[in-house]
């Protein structure tokens, strides 16, 4: 049995390290250890992924379907220069990707790339968007094919779809100088938009795109009625049957 001064040694031992474990543990422990948080690059604090979901403003991309390119196209302006506009749609009716990037290919009948174009998107939330770009060079080329994907991973915020600014009538000229009219109308009694591009697609009797073109509404107020007019520089290689117009709101709105 341990004597009484044997027993004191080993509790000034056991004070002297604790003491010991105090002194340098805790100062070690406030200055190595990090609180969780949403950019630690940790999975942690209720989180559904990596720094996203539960108490972190970032979104999942995991719990939402990714933009479903529709279809990609390309019309000629002058002989070398080239539009691309690209059909999409995000299904996700709350949620949008300020900037995305992406790439248009054209290739030409043998399959061979004439020319590329990379960009940025803003997708809108829950509806169908259109991506374009224009002044595409293609030299002595004739491009008969045009791919367009997204390539980086989308990073989704609290988003509402456009849905008070619609086109109310569409008045088409065809011809050597086709141009067309659109009335738009905000139905928002209260609410002004500002830097909205509207595109307008046209159809033939298939229901195959023929040509498109983008104009900028800069702003339409409460109840506002406005007319957009599109021009072509020569006439369209078949006759239209359809119209669509898409409105596509600047990241912010």
């Amino acid at each position: 049995m341990a004597t009484w001064s044997t027993r004191r040694k080993y509790g000034y031992f056991f004070i002297f390290v604790v003491a010991l474990i105090a002194a340098i543990g805790l100062p070690s422990f406030f200055i190595f250890y990090r609180a969780p948080s949403c950019a630690d690059g940790i999975q942690n604090q209720g989180e559904r992924g990596i720094d996203c979901g539960g108490p972190c403003v970032r979104l999942c991309p995991a719990d939402f379907a990714a933009p479903r390119v529709l279809w990609s196209y390309s019309v000629k302006i002058v002989p070398g220069v080239y539009n691309a506009l690209a059909y999409v749609q995000n299904p996700n009716p709350n949620v949008k990707v300020d900037s995305l990037p992406y790439e248009f290919k054209l290739y030409d009948s043998q399959g061979l790339l004439v020319s590329s174009r990379q960009g940025v998107a803003h997708v809108p939330a829950g509806q169908k968007f259109a991506v374009f770009e224009g002044g595409i060079m293609t030299g002595n080329r004739v491009p008969v094919r045009t791919t367009f994907e997204f390539s980086g991973t989308p990073d989704w915020t609290p988003g509402q779809m456009l849905t008070k600014v619609r086109a109310e009538n569409i008045n088409l000229t065809e011809g050597e100088s086709p141009r067309a009219e659109v009335s738009i109308k905000n139905d928002s009694p209260s609410d002004s938009f500002s830097n909205i591009d509207a595109f307008i697609i046209l159809y033939d009797k298939t229901d195959n795109r023929v040509t498109f073109s983008k104009t900028l509404i800069e702003s339409i107020g409460p109840g506002e009625t406005q007319t957009l007019t599109y021009t072509w520089p020569e006439a369209f290689p078949t006759k239209i049957i359809r119209s669509e117009v898409l409105f596509v709101p600047h990241p912010n709105q």
